[in-house]
């Protein structure tokens, strides 16, 4: 596939390895994944994606041909370790995100029958390992080729449903601990394959979150193992991953830098500039345009607006700075903000970055 058509003179891979490495860069990157968008405007039904490798990798592609985006990515998400494990996930054909239906983990007993499920094998990583193959091999030398998992604690939680497993928290922590490791060992199983195809990680861990769970909690039960897999992935792609937990993490920011990621996603709740003051001189920051008020309510120009404001407050973070959103991407928010955010990174994120000459 040709290079986008767009006066960039970094490809997008060029562009995020020099952003994370203090090199010189053409402009700031825009991190953000339109797949339902492109789906929708090729043609393709957003459903189709979930049980078929080519039809991700052809709406990936899309959609870095219609908007420029500056990765492709494809994963198992929030969902998919658990499912491929024993929970049941069902996948709507409406605008509407797949859920749990079914937990595998009902009794403590049910742990010690489960296995460490094959990437190759289970629920639907083989596609999504396919779907990774398939833009390798495309688009790979130029474009970023990334793959989304859940943090160990969100895995657990969707073993066992959240609300059941918080209390195990205070119930029978020994147990919660023993769910934990089985979610990082059948998360690295995942990973480990993925990195054979040669893809980035990033890590969602939004069960984590310190609206669902204290700060100390965080630290003794989400904290060691996202470390180890943090470690881990390291080792098997030689690049820290990315890692994102939903809501004020203003409380864990440290801990979240000390676990090894190499790029903090922060919700839109946050305020960059003082996120940048606190953990810019250990991590990239991504983030934080408001994916509701903003994406999904607003028009164009507010996209415009509060984009130019997210680079104003970022774009010197010390380890670097990434445009997005402060979480997903709704799936009814209108195409013309996908662009104009898009459009934001082109003309306000060029470097030299200077905000003072912006209207």
């Amino acid at each position: 596939m040709t290079r986008t058509s767009y006066s960039d003179e970094m490809t997008p891979k060029e562009r995020m390895e020099a952003v994370l490495s203090g090199k010189p860069f053409d402009r700031i990157p825009c991190s953000i994944n339109p797949s339902y968008h492109a789906a929708k405007l090729t043609g393709v039904k957003h459903w189709e994606c979930y049980f078929s490798a080519e039809k991700i990798a052809e709406v990936q592609l899309a959609s870095h041909q219609i908007f420029g985006v500056e990765a492709v990515i494809t994963g198992p998400g929030l969902h998919g370790i658990a499912e491929a494990a024993g929970s049941t996930v069902v996948y709507p054909k409406e605008e509407n995100s797949p859920y749990i239906s079914e937990f595998a983990i009902q009794e403590e007993g049910d742990l010690g029958r489960l296995g460490i499920p094959n990437p190759w094998a289970k629920g639907r990583l083989p596609i999504h390992l396919t779907a990774l193959q398939i833009l390798m091999d495309r688009v790979g030398t130029e474009v970023p080729v990334t793959t989304n998992v859940a943090g160990p604690f969100t895995v657990a939680a969707n073993l066992r449903g959240t609300e059941t497993f918080l209390r195990d928290l205070y119930q029978t922590p020994v147990f919660a601990h023993r769910l934990l490791r089985y979610a990082l060992e059948s998360t690295l199983a995942y990973v480990q394959e993925a990195a054979k195809i040669g893809v980035k990680i990033n890590i969602a861990d939004p069960t984590a979150s310190t609206s669902l769970i204290s700060p100390r909690h965080f630290y003794e039960y989400a904290f060691p193992y996202l470390s180890e897999l943090i470690s881990q992935i390291k080792r098997l792609t030689g690049s820290a991953p990315s890692l994102h937990i939903c809501g004020n993490t203003k409380k864990i920011w440290q801990h979240m830098a000390d676990t090894g990621a190499g790029i903090l996603s922060l919700d839109d709740t946050i305020d960059l500039a003082d996120a940048k003051v606190t953990v810019g001189n250990r991590t990239a920051l991504l983030g934080n345009v408001k994916p509701t008020a903003t994406m999904f309510l607003g028009k164009p120009a507010d996209v415009v607006r509060e984009a130019k404001e997210c680079l104003r407050k970022a774009y010197d973070n010390p380890k670097g700075y990434i445009l997005a959103l402060g979480c997903g991407l709704p799936m009814k928010a209108p195409v013309e903000n996908v662009h104009a955010l898009f459009q934001a990174a082109r003309k306000f994120g060029r470097y030299p970055v200077n905000p003072e000459s912006w209207n």
